[in-house]
């Protein structure tokens, strides 16, 4: 079962497109009490290097294992999962780092189509390329954060790639492609007046939204436009075999879709709907509006609220609200049965809705290594560091680049990736790629103009700088 949660908008907001652009954040913010008693973690044990003087340039240079180009092909998002376990958003970490470990590159050429290739890391050869009418479509993935970090991308199953691309641009049209993943053969397509995204697939059924286009594609954009009425997004239910539509919902002001194996969850207006598999509603929560979703195994995770006024829900898989706390966060990460939760502080939740520890500093871009035991999170007064927590709520250090722009973009099991924004003049590249150990000091960099994606997997993180450009790199 591959499940999302994803920013669907209401037209009202936009998501920051370049990585480093944070947008603004409480500095003064207080957590309300919960029930419980968490566990604080340690900051005794915490350690900051002496990174916050090293420039790049007192580093060694970073040298790619290998490179692959593609030539006129910009290379904008990675993906990939196990032949046989499909990559989730419920448990992304364990299930993208295990298998055959193929990558899916998402490609897009200048004024032109786009395109996924399937990559051997082993050899760095290309196993097949297809390409797709349009450009590719942002946010459209089932592992897509919300954030600037990795936009683009498949959403990958045992025997399919799913893609999504088109004349999203100019508001046109978008088509959701489904592609054999052994040979990258085009099974079957679905297009739509709307912007199409994915999101989930559960025993046979795919779960995709088609959110209206704003402004209509005959009238032209202005700065700061907004619609009169929240927008519409319709929910389709498609058989996996050949696309067949098997029913549609159409809801207005919808926040977030999430797929789990019971059903469909929907955060609209102010409700939270759970549909049953067959695209009719079971049950309806009042208590949002939601923005957000999580779904594990036995629970229901929503986010309703802003800022100070932020409340994590647990719900039972019967719409039956089991526990709430008040927490000043502003996004979501689950791993099995334990959710982590960002903002302006940073928090673990089990399922019965213990608190397991509790951060109350600031902490966003969520990020687990593949073993798991590692939490990541961009921190700092600025946003400009990262923190490595390990997943027992100890804090272990922060990395501290000398920049105002930084955060976590990748780990391995033993090292983390952090990308900052360096450039000093225009002769500069913009950005530092820094290899980080797992004591929290740098021990090689190399810059970039551009990074879109990466993904670590075993020693190796590979990372799609925007360009033409597939990277191999041991930490």
């Amino acid at each position: 079962m591959v499940s999302r949660r994803r920013f669907l908008g209401l037209g009202a907001g936009t998501l920051a497109v370049t990585a480093g652009c944070l947008g603004t954040r409480r500095s003064d913010g207080t957590a309300a009490p919960t029930n419980e008693s968490p566990a604080t973690p340690d900051s005794t044990s915490e350690s900051t290097g002496d990174d916050s003087s090293k420039t790049p340039r007192d580093l060694p240079e970073w040298t790619p294992d290998w490179t692959l180009s593609f030539d006129n092909w910009h290379v904008l998002g990675i993906d990939v999962a196990d032949s046989t376990e499909v990559a989730t958003a419920t448990n992304t970490t364990n299930a993208t780092n295990t298998g055959d470990g193929i990558l899916f590159t998402t490609l897009r050429r200048d004024g032109g189509n786009s395109a996924v290739a399937a990559v051997d890391p082993s050899d760095a050869s290309v196993r097949w390329r297809t390409k797709m009418d349009g450009e590719a479509v942002s946010g459209s993935h089932a592992a897509f954060q919300r954030i600037a970090r990795g936009q683009w991308g498949a959403t990958l199953t045992a025997e399919t790639v799913y893609s999504v691309a088109g004349n999203a641009d100019e508001r046109e049209w978008t088509e959701l492609y489904a592609l054999d993943r052994s040979n990258g053969e085009r099974r079957w397509s679905l297009k739509r007046d709307r912007k199409l995204a994915v999101a989930g697939v559960s025993d046979g059924l795919l779960v995709a939204t088609g959110l209206e286009f704003f402004p209509p594609p005959n009238e032209t954009p202005v700065s700061h436009q907004t619609p009169e009425e929240p927008l519409t997004t319709v929910v389709y239910g498609l058989d996996v075999t050949d696309g067949a539509v098997r029913w549609t919902r159409e809801f207005t002001a919808v926040r977030d879709v999430a797929v789990g194996p019971e059903g469909i969850y929907v955060a609209a207006g102010d409700r939270l709907l759970g549909l049953g598999r067959d695209g009719e509603t079971q049950f309806t929560v009042d208590d949002g509006p939601a923005k957000w979703i999580e779904v594990a195994d036995e629970r229901l995770f929503f986010l309703a609220g802003e800022g100070d006024g932020a409340t994590l829900h647990g719900v039972a898989p019967n719409g039956d609200g089991d526990w709430k706390h008040d927490v000043p966060v502003e996004e979501l990460l689950l791993d099995g049965d334990r959710l982590y939760a960002g903002g302006d502080s940073v928090l673990a939740v089990d399922a019965d809705g213990t608190v397991a520890w509790r951060d109350d500093n600031y902490g966003q871009w969520l990020l687990l290594d593949p073993d798991g035991d590692t939490l990541y999170t961009r921190s700092g007064v600025r946003a400009d560091a990262a923190t490595a927590y390990s997943t027992a709520g100890e804090k272990r250090w922060t990395f501290d680049p000398p920049s105002n722009n930084a955060w976590p973009e990748a780990a391995t099991a033993d090292a983390m990736v952090a990308t900052a924004i360096t450039a000093d003049d225009s002769d500069d590249l913009f950005k530092t790629v820094y290899a980080v150990d797992s004591a929290g000091e740098a021990t090689a960099a190399f810059g970039r103009d551009t990074v879109f994606d990466a993904v670590g997997r075993d020693d190796t993180v590979y990372l799609a700088d925007g360009q033409s450009n597939l990277l191999a790199l041991t930490p």
